[in-house]
């Protein structure tokens, strides 16, 4: 029972009746729980007095315990997760009751769940009703049990059980990356997924961002265990110095997730170290899983915090260098007004040859010059210190070198790619391979270089690890600061892409790298395209190719979208499958394309039929990204319609983008997955087009030709492929169109000797009017 004092201030006592015998009376403070154990059942009544104000109040109680119940009987929750069980404690006319002072209920698991609380008071139970929670661990089931003890047993209590199943599974695949995205200035480091990260003293809201590996599918549940060095809370919930706490995740259609947790208390304090840690469902590590040790640190600025730019530069006998030097604390934040000097060689007072105060920017401006005995071919090194306003300086620990030459030039240049292609320099650019990369249809960008390249003189791509980054490195005699320019569609940065991480919006036209660094290049647009590298009065230009794969596969077009075609006539619409780019996407097999991933279904209606007399045909595109979809009209006037989708709607092996639940990258539109081209019939204008159907006797294949709308006599050539052949060739024989004869108006045959299966299309000799390619299948 609880009363509220009306008057804030005053300290409240208990005052009960005459017929209150046996009752103790806990009293407290202002605005206190005032508690009445009561042994035996009656009407009570009483006053609280504070001197000044009185308030009466009565109650009836319930007998004394008899019963108990533990609910559910029977409840399930994902392996991991929480579970609840009542305790309720009821009188012999199936009252809820309380139990007296002495007495206890014990709850307990026979697995290795966690208990919130193993021993319930009376104070815990004075309503009579209690919830308790049970953290699980492991799959499987467990009994909770709950045991009374005290006066409950001799009133007739008895134990209870309840059964707790914990369902689910959990990948034992190992993740393929785990980064600290929130705060945007975690310094996160090492090699994925095995990593570490610092945060800023302080620190209590974190997001963890996780990628999981290419052997799961989307919507993979994944589990970590978390261990907070220092204790304090996570998400609310004590966490003791060293005990494992264990969150599950799902991963979304990116094959992505991830994991937010409020830190407080100790845990937010420098030196406090929190590791995650991937597991399985028994929670035993999973082999070369993820780890993430995140570390709290009280931000100061060190010595790789002082960076200077450049570190390498060829000047002119004789002549200053103009430097920029940031000086930001562990964590990037700009430090301001802190008084920058730099040395040559050393720090030593007779060394200095500039110094600067740094702006709202963390940033200091300077110039260093040579000694005036510097000859052409010799270099200087120069150190920096940085004070801050109040407080003593710290030497910076990344040095700038300066090679002076007669003309302040360099002497060569020369750039190296990560896929091993042709390297290129101001001597010698003759390019035999190139390399080859990916366009970012995920919408983040790959952390690790692409390997692929292409052969120029037979354009053969060879697709080694095909990612959607290229790496780029240029070196310079003597080293010197490059600037990278890349051409529209195309991006650069000098900074390393974080996988999952960065947008396909990132980065620039031009970015600025040391001699010996990498420039990380990638491409939203297919096609071949100049890098240019400028330094010291030398450019070199060389080449990257990014392609897409039917995998790219984004968007379903037909066009027209309506037409009109006669009774009886011949027409086609053309299909167009894009990336999320807008560059056209080849779904036909051949070369690495090896599935069926990206090709299109069609299916006519009404009164349409398509090649070969079929109201249901698959399409591939080539390598423009499409394909002339032939159709034939009825002979009655009316409407019909051809309806382009996705093949293999449920298939594990279409394109991403045509996946169910696919979520789209940041700043992409959905992706089209339905086109649908309108046709009616009736005495409108012939549309020209040509349909093929193919067929074999033996070692012989036999193709028939129709056309509409092309004139008798005219030339049409065969274009053949075989298996293993990656481009289609023209055949040595032509035909004509005939006017009349054995074939129909506007018909043609061909025919060739072969046991082998072959890919077939027609196209007129000046190459306006093509027909639908078609596989005839070996004998």
């Amino acid at each position: 029972m609880t009363l509220d004092d009306t008057d804030a201030s005053a300290a409240v006592t208990a005052t009960l009746s005459a017929n209150a015998t046996g009752v103790d009376v806990t009293t407290g403070t202002d605005d206190s729980q005032i508690k009445f154990n009561v042994d035996t059942a009656g009407t009570y009544a009483g006053s609280i007095y504070n001197g000044t104000d009185t308030v009466g109040f009565s109650f009836t109680t319930a007998g004394a315990p008899t019963s108990m119940t533990l609910t559910p009987a029977t409840q399930t929750v994902l392996v991991g997760a929480v579970g609840t069980v009542t305790v309720t404690l009821k009188d012999a006319n199936g009252n809820t009751t309380q139990p007296q002072n002495a007495d206890t209920v014990g709850v307990a698991s026979n697995g290795d769940d966690t208990v919130a609380f193993a021993a319930l008071t009376s104070t815990q139970l004075a309503y009579g009703v209690f919830d308790d929670t049970i953290a699980t661990q492991t799959a499987g089931t467990s009994t909770i049990t709950a045991t009374p003890a005290g006066t409950l047993p001799g009133s007739g209590v008895t134990a209870q059980t309840a059964t707790l199943v914990k369902s689910g599974t959990v990948s034992n695949v190992a993740i393929a990356g785990i980064s600290v995205t929130t705060p945007a200035n975690a310094a996160n480091a090492g090699t994925q997924p095995n990593r570490t990260a610092k945060v800023a003293e302080g620190t209590t809201a974190l997001v963890v961002a996780i990628t999981d590996a290419s052997a799961n599918v989307a919507g993979t549940p994944l589990r970590f265990k978390a261990v907070l060095s220092a204790g304090g809370t996570v998400n609310g919930a004590a966490a003791t110095a060293g005990a494992p706490q264990y969150f599950n995740l799902t991963t979304d259609a990116l094959k992505q997730a991830t994991l937010s947790l409020t830190i407080g208390g100790a845990g937010a304090l420098a030196a406090s170290v929190l590791t995650l840690t991937q597991v399985n469902v028994t929670n035993a590590t999973v082999s070369s899983g993820g780890v993430e040790a995140i570390t709290w640190q009280t931000p100061a600025v060190q010595g790789s915090n002082i960076v200077p730019t450049p570190t390498s530069a060829v000047a002119a006998v004789g002549a200053t260098t103009a430097v920029t030097v940031q000086v930001d604390d562990s964590f990037g934040v700009d430090q301001v007004g802190w008084t920058v000097r730099a040395y040559r060689t050393s720090v030593l007072a007779a060394n200095l040859v500039g110094s600067g105060v740094t702006n709202a920017s963390g940033s200091a401006a300077l110039t260093v010059s040579p000694l005036a005995t510097t000859l052409n071919g010799q270099s200087e090194t120069y150190v920096y210190t940085a004070t801050p306003p109040v407080g003593v300086a710290v030497n910076g620990s990344i040095s700038t070198t300066v090679s002076y030459t007669t003309s302040g030039a360099v002497s060569t240049m020369s750039v190296a790619n990560g896929a091993s292609a042709t390297a290129c320099s101001n001597t010698s650019c003759t390019l035999v391979t190139l390399p080859v990369s990916t366009v970012p249809s995920s919408g983040t960008v790959a952390a690790s270089s692409s390997t692929g390249t292409k052969t120029v003189s037979t354009g053969v791509v060879t697709p080694g690890t095909l990612t959607s980054m290229m790496t780029f490195t240029p070196t310079t005699t003597p080293a010197n600061l490059v600037t990278v320019t890349v051409p529209e569609g195309v991006k650069v940065s000098a900074t390393v892409p974080v996988a999952g991480v960065t947008l396909w919006s990132a980065g620039a036209q031009t970015a600025i790298v040391s001699s010996g660094a990498a420039a990380y290049v990638w491409a939203t647009a297919t096609g071949t395209f100049d890098i240019t590298f400028t330094s010291g009065g030398v450019t070199v230009t060389t080449k990257l190719v990014a392609i897409n794969t039917s995998a790219d596969a984004y968007n379903i077009a037909l066009t027209p979208t309506s037409q009109d075609v006669v009774k009886g006539g011949i027409g086609s619409a053309t299909l167009t499958v894009t990336d999320v780019f807008g560059n056209p996407v080849q779904t036909s097999t051949g070369s690495y394309l090896t599935d069926d991933t990206g090709v299109v279904a069609l299916v006519a209606t009404g009164e349409l039929l398509l090649a070969g007399f079929n109201t249901d045909l698959v399409a591939a595109t080539g390598v423009d990204g499409t394909v002339r979809v032939a159709f034939i009209a009825g002979n009655a006037s009316g409407e019909g319609s051809i309806t382009a989708f996705p093949l293999n709607a449920t298939s594990a092996s279409k394109t991403p983008a045509w996946a169910p639940a696919y979520i789209p990258p940041v700043g992409a539109p959905a992706p089209a997955l339905t086109s649908v081209a309108e046709v009616k019939v009736g005495s409108g204008p012939v549309t020209t087009s040509m349909v093929i159907v193919g067929s074999r006797e033996n070692r012989t294949i036999i193709v028939d030709g129709s056309t509409s709308g092309i004139a008798a006599g005219t030339t049409v050539r065969p274009w053949i492929k075989f298996p293993g052949e990656t481009q289609y060739t023209q055949g040595a024989a032509s035909r004509q169109i005939v006017a009349v004869g054995d074939l129909g108006a506007g018909e043609f045959q061909w025919q060739r000797q072969t046991s082998k299966k072959i890919y077939v299309y027609f196209r007129t000799e000046d190459g306006t009017q093509q027909s639908l390619r078609i596989i005839i299948p070996g004998r």
